[in-house]
């Protein structure tokens, strides 16, 4: 009997300790944290000269989706402006590059914010393009420079001279061609193309070109295209092409050119006179070197001063800029690859950069 007994107080006992354990509240779990994600917006941004000395550049952002205009995203992101006359602007991974010419400085942002993550100063070198290979960025500056920058750390790595002025950068067959304006030395304009082996980052040679030379890009065939201002007198503007497996000029085209931008076979590019503000928007085929459309725009939209151009590499738009007489804010005109205008929007002071997000 007392067995009996012992047994079912056990038992009891048992029973009041698995309540007690299943009663007991749970350790209470840390909530997982939703890292914040930046939404994806699509469109693109438009780099906005100003006049110079009046520290009025600017950063406009076009967002496709709801066809609206952020006039100055750069300021909205930092609190402060762009600067001084900014001249080139470039994508490179998740970075934003802006070249601002007289303040000398090159502003690294975020892609999607264009929140500054860098301010690279450059005093007493005025940088004036950008171009991008193997994780390096290269920017030509009118003191003869070439500075290189290390585009994961943000630092300056090394420097190279070129020649007088340097006003256009781009690389081709693993090499760096710049062309030497000497746009500050009239009239003893530059009168050549440097080239530097990008693995070693040091001088191989002097392409002689059309007195000064300022645009300046490449294809995937290999070829440099350059543009030579000449000397607004009795030497004209040219366009030339560059061979860059012999690194010589093999072609002098028989039309002016101010500026152009390259997408697959084709190039788009315009000529402007200034002295009569007449110009002409051409296609060339850069596999046979002929002009392919005479006339590029095809519906009567004219221009007052043509002034920047690009080619959304997504669906073949065409990008033309109109500055009208540099002291008003400018306009940005979108073409279809037929020439016909699809919108249009305005931006700052003399726009002249066009990169798409």
């Amino acid at each position: 009997m007392k067995r009996i007994v012992s047994q079912t107080i056990i038992l009891l006992l048992s029973l009041v300790a698995a309540c007690f354990v299943s009663c007991e509240k749970p350790e209470p779990q840390e909530e997982p944290q939703n890292t914040p994600v930046t939404p994806v917006v699509h469109g693109v941004y438009v780099l906005s000269e100003g006049i110079m000395n009046y520290n009025n550049s600017t950063l406009s952002f076009y967002n496709f989706s709801t066809g609206t205009v952020s006039p100055d995203v750069f300021l909205a992101a930092n609190n402060r402006g762009l600067g001084d006359t900014g001249n080139d602007l470039k994508v490179y991974g998740s970075k934003l590059y802006c070249v601002v010419n007289i303040s000398e400085t090159v502003e690294i942002m975020d892609l999607h914010t264009a929140k500054s993550l860098k301010q690279i100063t450059m005093p007493g070198k005025q940088p004036r393009r950008i171009t991008f290979d193997g994780g390096y960025a290269y920017v030509c500056c009118f003191d003869g420079g070439v500075v290189k920058i290390d585009t994961a750390t943000m630092e300056v790595t090394a420097t190279a001279q070129a020649g007088s002025n340097p006003d256009g950068i781009c690389v081709a067959n693993g090499k760096l061609y710049v062309a030497n304006s000497g746009g500050l030395n009239y009239p003893n304009y530059g009168t050549t193309v440097s080239v530097f082996d990008l693995a070693s980052f040091s001088h191989v040679k002097e392409i002689p070109v059309v007195i000064n030379p300022t645009r300046i890009d490449s294809d995937s065939q290999g070829d440099v295209y350059v543009v030579s201002n000449g000397n607004y007198q009795d030497v004209p503007m040219t366009f030339q092409r560059i061979d860059s497996q012999t690194d010589e000029v093999v072609q002098t085209f028989d039309f002016p050119v101010t500026n152009f931008a390259i997408s697959g076979n084709l190039c788009y590019l315009y000529s402007f006179n200034w002295s009569n503000y007449t110009y002409a928007v051409k296609v060339l085929d850069i596999t046979t070197e002929q002009i392919v459309k005479e006339q590029f725009i095809t519906d009567g939209t004219t221009f007052t001063t043509p002034y920047g151009i690009a080619v959304d590499p997504s669906n073949g738009d065409v990008y033309l800029t109109d500055a009208f007489y540099n002291t008003t804010n400018g306009d940005v005109l979108c073409f279809g690859s037929d020439g016909r205008l699809r919108f249009k929007f305005e931006a700052g002071i003399s726009p002249s950069c066009i990169v798409f997000k």
